[in-house]
């Protein structure tokens, strides 16, 4: 749990986090590398609608693809419930599902980490052991709703007494890394606190155009094994760099 004890101001303000330029720094970067719809256009589809508020099933989608940092992501936007939490006695609202895969693309020997296991705040130096692996970032992105999962460079001045972390997962090099984010509909502004540099713009009225951003990179030394299990890593935060927010172009999807 982030405190107000967990960071201070210094004089000369410097942060701890490297800050890399404006647009990485608030995780605006157009979409990364060659950025193609779904099997060459933008596809929507129809499955049956769930009548069930609570099982996590989506009721219309859209896909959307591109490539980036090595990997090609794959995407689909439904209008869907939550899966989190787990609770049944918990009522979930209606929003936007995407349901994700990262492959692995070309040769090389490095391995390369997904930071998609986001938690619902940024700026503890340990992730809690009850994050949402559903929970994502949503802020605008021109006329676009974005839901991306992500860093953020620390805010100009901040200095945190210990690096806050997020979950990172291996990409593996022989099969996709599968993943699943939410967003409530209305959709809502959701960014890490003050000492983040982040998008905080008012998200565009009325938009139903959604795109999917993911943050890859390498797996770094200072990586750890988490207790949330699942292969989930504790990697120190920080803001995408170069071609490493790997984003889907827009899809259209009118949601309730």
């Amino acid at each position: 749990m982030r405190t107000s004890t967990q960071f201070r101001r210094a004089l000369p303000l410097v942060a701890l986090l490297a800050v890399v330029g404006p647009t990485a720094a608030c995780g605006q970067a157009g979409p990364s590398g060659s950025a193609t719809p779904a099997g060459g256009a933008a596809s929507t589809s129809s499955p049956a609608a769930s009548t069930d508020p609570t099982d996590g099933a989506a009721s219309s989608g859209a896909g959307a693809s591109a490539s980036g940092h090595g990997v090609r992501l794959e995407a689909t936007f439904a209008i869907g419930f939550p899966e989190q939490p787990v609770d049944p006695g918990v009522r979930r609202k209606p929003g936007v599902v995407v349901t994700y895969t990262l492959t692995r693309e070309g040769g090389g020997a490095g391995e390369l980490v997904a930071y998609d296991v986001v938690p619902d705040s940024l700026g503890s130096a340990g992730l809690p052991p009850d994050v949402n692996p559903e929970h994502a970032w949503v802020y605008a992105s021109g006329p676009a709703v974005r839901i991306s999962k992500q860093g953020f460079a620390s805010a100009p001045g901040t200095t945190f007494v210990a690096a806050p972390t997020t979950g990172a997962r291996v990409i593996p090099a022989d099969s996709p890394l599968q993943g699943r984010a939410y967003a409530v509909s209305p959709a809502e502004l959701d960014v890490p606190g003050a000492e983040f540099a982040a998008p905080r713009a008012p998200l565009p009225s009325g938009s139903s155009d959604w795109e999917f951003c993911v943050q890859v990179g390498e797996r770094l030394p200072g990586m750890r094994p988490s207790t949330v299990g699942q292969g989930v890593l504790e990697a120190p935060v920080r803001a995408p760099e170069g071609d490493e927010l790997v984003c889907t172009p827009a899809v259209t999807l009118t949601v309730p």
